[in-house]
């Protein structure tokens, strides 16, 4: 029986939680999740500022000729200034604009930059009103949203937050993950290889793929095919993790481990437990996903590396994005297509592809065991269903690896 990608991930989204909600300080928050919005304390300027060093003015009663400096105003004054007609007050970036005044007009209008600052300025003409000011609340007033729940908190949205005077910030706690290789043809990458044995490049695939989606990978282990390694290995870390990913074993052939070992645990609710099926996608077809009776989100992925890459960006990312109170949703956009695409009907077919600034996308060889062609690839392709043949120069989605 095969079941579509989307019946799949809706029974992920459904069976998965969101992790439960802790307040940090905002040195900590990088690559976390907001649980809710940040807003601002603080009118952002506080006040009206001068945008550059020079002079402020006030225009009132205001004719050409030589006024006297009678203030200098930096930036991290305290104290509130004024200025009346006829006066000018030297101010520095940044800082607060006197009272009274309208404008201020750029130091090198009349000197080259220096420390000694004079004590009159001669205006040869009336300045224009409004120059150089940055305004109260320019950029957000106190109460406005800076950043919403469901950020994943990158280094802009730290200095933004910062900037609106906030010092804590409440996330979603990253998901702590295990990672299970299975396959006695594994080895760590950099051993000496005999005959039979492949470099375990998935467990740094997922592993990095984690990272880079704000969860940790708490444990990377290789496993033989032993059902009683395999069932050893998970009673150690179920208990110690919000989730686990296995790779390899999710087929039905003698030496699927994992789908024998998952599919004969027991559930107290049968809509829970771990359940293998064939989805209608290629590669990745055979899946497996459900609860361990300790109530832990297990995924059963394929072990090819290149379905392991689809696996993670159709089914493992929104339900660590769900975990994280995130939108579950791949990034999706349209590129256009450089060569024809040829594939049978049924199935949802990925094509790893190069794709350029230009949104062109140039497709690569996809087949399932073709870990180094990972490398060239910037998006997956996807060809649905319902489609045999994309002509070159058509539009075609794209998920952005």
């Amino acid at each position: 029986m095969m079941i579509t990608q989307e019946a799949h991930l809706s029974r992920i989204l459904h069976l998965v939680s969101p992790l439960p909600v802790t307040e940090v300080p905002l040195s900590e928050a990088l690559g976390q999740t907001l649980a809710a919005n940040v807003t601002a304390t603080v009118d952002l300027p506080p006040w009206d500022a001068a945008a550059m060093d020079g002079y402020a003015v006030s225009l009132k009663d205001f004719a050409p000729g030589t006024l006297p400096v009678t203030k200098t105003i930096a930036a991290g004054h305290k104290q509130p200034e004024s200025i009346g007609p006829g006066e000018v007050a030297a101010i520095m970036t940044g800082a607060p604009v006197p009272q009274g005044a309208d404008t201020v007009i750029p130091l090198e209008k009349f000197h080259s930059p220096t420390q000694d600052l004079p004590d009159e300025i001669t205006f040869e003409d009336v300045p224009q009103a409004g120059l150089n000011i940055r305004r109260r609340a320019e950029d957000t007033r106190a109460g406005e949203i800076v950043a919403p729940a469901g950020t994943w908190l990158r280094p802009n949205h730290i200095g933004a937050i910062a900037a609106a005077g906030t010092d804590t910030v409440f996330i979603a706690r990253q998901p702590k993950v295990a990672v299970i290789s299975t396959g006695n043809e594994l080895v760590a990458p950099g051993t000496p290889l005999e005959h039979g044995q492949i470099p375990d490049s998935n467990a740094p695939l997922v592993a990095a793929t984690l990272r880079k989606r704000g969860a940790e990978p708490t444990h990377q282990v290789r496993v033989r095919d032993s059902a009683e390694s395999l069932e050893h290995t998970i009673a150690q870390l179920e208990h110690t993790v919000d989730a686990i990913i296995l790779t390899g074993g999710a087929s039905v052939g003698a030496h699927d481990i994992s789908n024998y070992v998952l599919s004969a645990w027991q559930h107290e609710d049968p809509d829970q437990a771990i359940t293998f099926t064939n989805v209608n996608i290629r590669p990745g077809r055979p899946q497996g996903f459900g609860l361990s009776p300790a109530g832990t989100p297990v995924w059963s992925l394929p072990g090819n590396p290149v379905a392991v890459l689809v696996s993670l960006h159709l089914f493992v990312i929104p339900g660590l994005a769900k975990m994280q109170r995130q939108a579950p949703h791949p990034r999706k956009h349209t590129v256009v297509v450089n060569d024809d695409l040829h594939t049978p009907r049924e199935l949802n077919y990925y094509v790893l592809a190069s794709v350029d600034d230009d949104d062109r996308a140039t497709p690569l060889p996809s087949n399932s065991h073709l870990a180094v062609k990972m490398a060239q690839a910037t998006g997956l392709l996807h060809i649905p269903p319902t489609v045999d043949h994309i002509p070159a120069e058509h539009p075609v989605e794209c998920l952005t690896l």
